[in-house]
């Protein structure tokens, strides 16, 4: 049935902006960090999207675990690569039409950063980034549903792109906070694991933004932690076609994230 196939569900998970404070020393330097967040995050049809799925919206909660490693050159470049998947998760977008059951729900993404960091006489950093991301995200279909209503087990969403910003850090409290904010121009592709006629679609160039703010605390020269808090929103644009007509309709998603991490410099 079509018309359940391609309602689509919106997870993107975020453009990360990576921003390290205090990195500007004069020596190279490698940091390596992991931590957990949690995540908040809706999912939003617009009133043109498929019938069932038209003005709806969806939301979850997941922790998610992120590691990552960074390496800084003495001319105050860096790279980063990180590395982010959910735990356990669910997700209620087929709440109401199925008993409001929830289903599992699965995200990975990777992202690559490199940036420029300056620093100023004062102590306040001002860095230049971007990088490409990429990541996948399934949400299960019901598994009770009656027969036929569900001819597959699991959408999937993978979406790719780059994405560009800045932020500046701020000493204070025997730490730093940082702020930065990022654009992205992403590609999505929807598709089902269908055995018959799967699901397929694909959105491009969509325009999202993410705002970040964070503050760091050395307890040595190698070991730090961090707490930070991120907004991204994405809008994703589709068409479906109904009566031989190509109707257009948005998916919006919003995620509100909160994560601690520790990291050691090397």
């Amino acid at each position: 049935m079509r018309s359940q196939t391609s309602k689509l569900w919106m997870l993107c998970p975020v453009v990360a902006a990576a921003f390290l404070s205090t990195a500007a020393q004069a020596q190279q330097t490698f940091r390596v960090y992991g931590g957990v967040a949690e995540n908040k995050y809706s999912i939003a049809f617009s009133g043109s999207a498929f019938p069932g799925y038209a003005g709806k919206t969806a939301k979850s909660t997941y922790l998610s675990e992120n590691v990552g490693f960074s390496w800084v050159l003495p001319q105050r470049i860096y790279f980063d690569l990180s590395y982010q998947k959910s735990a356990s998760a669910d997700h209620d977008l087929w709440k109401g039409f199925v008993d409001g059951d929830k289903q599992d729900l699965s995200n990975k993404a990777a992202t690559l950063t490199g940036g420029y960091i300056m620093v100023q006489p004062s102590g306040m950093s001002i860095t230049a980034f971007g990088g490409l991301r990429k990541s996948e995200t399934t949400l299960a279909a019901p598994k009770d549903a009656n027969p036929g209503v569900f001819a597959f087990s699991k959408d999937t969403f993978d979406s790719t792109g780059a994405f560009a910003g800045a932020g500046v850090g701020l000493p204070a409290l025997g730490g730093q906070f940082s702020f930065s904010g990022a654009l992205a121009l992403l590609k999505g592709t929807w598709k089902d694991d269908a055995p018959v006629n799967p699901f397929y679609s694909k959105a491009d160039l969509t325009l999202g933004y993410s705002l970040n703010a964070g503050y760091t605390y050395k307890f040595t020269q190698a070991l730090g932690v961090s707490a930070d808090l991120r907004y991204q929103l994405y809008n994703f644009n589709f068409t479906r076609t109904s009566a031989g007509v190509d109707v257009p309709y948005d998916v919006t998603e919003k995620t509100v994230s909160a994560g601690v991490r520790l990291s050691y410099q090397f």
